[in-house]
């Protein structure tokens, strides 16, 4: 990009990036323990609840590698099971990206591109969403931008110290996510281009052995995914069909819409490069494309030919390149100290609309009526919810349950039910839903009482008829 003859003075750019480390925190950490789990979250509590040798059977079991669930372990051994402790170390780790992502784009185009992408990170919505959930997704975007940076730091002086830092920050990445190997591929495919181009052979064998470290690292558990890809593959999953505009939903949520005003821009960008030429930041620009659209793009493929995989937060670890890429392009106009604050407060108006129009909904609270649960429920009573995919909630929420669940209220699933025992049956559905559920069991069991709570209805059926 264009030379930005401005450089803000480094005692100012530090002082402004710890206003935005700080404005980061107070959006992550306050409201921490504000929502209730939904059931991701209560299935990483289910898998964390226990020695450490149990975390990494129960993980084994799931289609994720383990390092999330090894810091939340970790998190409850010292804090306890509380809903903001298994969310502690997104929190933590959302944070320390804003910082991490401010040194990445500060070495790559300068310490405003540094900042402007930090502060848009910071603000993002998305970003802070899933720094407060207990799962690994803001992981996945930390370390992708650990990995990043020492990707340039290596380019940057391709030296054997530097090549064994590369390939140390790349083991957890891949051991985030699934998505965490082909956000690794992609900053490795960018960084293969660059180097390619320099014709630095020396520097593409440390490459090349750099990465070979990574894989190998990978193996062990890697053959455990293996095997629980040929079962999604078998069984199915949830995920749609990347149709065109399926795949622009996507996009538009993890980017909160700003690749709409990128790729507008692109025009003018494509114009000022003509013009300024490419400048300092040109070298960088085969990693930031591959680190943000590989990724896509293998996804993509892996669901048109093996199974649908492609998610909008699964792609969490190629936003911190988009937005720094969006940094570029901010202040690529700007050539003076008034046009990078200009840039500046633009990036800043930017970010605050993605906080303020972000779109997720409120998580699913479960806590009102498994407190009311809580207080009607008995030993032998018999479990049924009206969303039976979320049974793994009861187990943070109501853990003293009994062993009875029953998926539905179908004369086949209540027949298995001891007939002394009394059926419990949580609706949070219309009332025409309800009625119509818990219709089976008219003539079986009489409906004792039902209890109204601020998020559904608890149905209490009891003993079967005689006869």
């Amino acid at each position: 990009m264009n030379p930005i003859r401005y450089e803000p003075p480094r005692a100012v750019a530090l002082a402004v990036l710890a206003l935005v480390v700080v404005a980061a925190a107070l959006l992550r950490f306050p409201s921490l323990g504000e929502q209730g789990l939904w059931r991701d979250e209560a299935a990483t509590w289910l898998q964390v609840n226990g020695s450490l040798g149990e975390v990494i059977s129960r993980t084994a079991t799931d289609n994720y590698p383990p390092l999330y669930n090894l810091l939340a372990w970790s998190s409850v051994q010292l804090f306890g099971g509380a809903e903001w402790v298994l969310r502690l170390p997104s929190a933590v780790l959302g944070v320390l990206n804003v910082a991490l992502l401010y040194g990445l784009g500060a070495r790559i185009g300068g310490r405003g591109v540094g900042l402007v992408a930090a502060a848009l990170l910071a603000l993002s919505g998305y970003h802070v969403w899933y720094s407060q959930e207990a799962r690994m997704y803001a992981l996945l975007a930390c370390t992708a931008t650990a990995h990043a940076w020492a990707m340039v730091h290596f380019l940057d002086r391709p030296r054997a110290a530097r090549a064994l830092l590369l390939g140390l920050s790349g083991i957890p990445l891949i051991y985030a996510h699934p998505y965490g190997a082909l956000t690794w591929i992609g900053i490795g495919f960018g960084a293969l281009c660059t180097i390619v181009l320099r014709r630095d052979w020396p520097a593409l064998l440390s490459l090349v052995l750099a990465e070979l470290l990574v894989a190998l690292s990978f193996v062990p558990w890697g053959l455990i995914l293996i095997g629980r890809a040929q079962s999604i593959a078998d069984q199915g999953f949830w995920i749609g069909e990347p149709t065109p505009a399926y795949i622009l939903l996507q996009w538009r949520k993890v980017t909160s819409a700003m690749f709409i005003v990128l790729v507008l821009a692109l025009p003018f960008l494509i114009f000022l490069r003509r013009r300024n030429g490419p400048g300092p930041a040109a070298w960088s620009l085969p990693l930031l494309l591959s680190w943000t659209l590989l990724p896509s793009l293998l996804g993509i493929i892996a669901s048109v030919l093996i199974e649908p995989v492609f998610f909008d937060r699964y792609l969490i670890g190629s936003l911190p390149g988009f937005l720094i890429l969006f940094a570029l392009a901010l202040l690529m106009p700007a050539r003076t100290k008034r046009g990078v604050a200009i840039a500046g407060a633009v990036g800043l108006l930017v970010g605050l609309a993605t906080l303020v129009f972000a779109s997720q909904a409120a998580r699913e609270d479960w806590r009102p009526i498994t407190t009311e649960l809580r207080a009607l429920m008995e030993p032998d009573d018999c479990l049924a919810l009206s969303t039976p995919w979320d049974e793994v909630v009861l187990d943070y929420y109501a853990p003293q349950r009994g062993p009875c669940f029953v998926r539905d209220l179908s004369p086949g699933s209540t027949a298995s039910v001891p007939a002394t025992s009394r059926i419990i049956y949580l609706a949070k559905q219309s009332a025409d839903e309800a009625e119509a559920a818990i219709a089976p069991l008219a003539g079986l069991r009489p409906l004792q009482t039902t209890r109204v709570v601020s998020n559904g209805v608890i149905y209490i059926f009891g003993p079967r008829a005689p006869g």
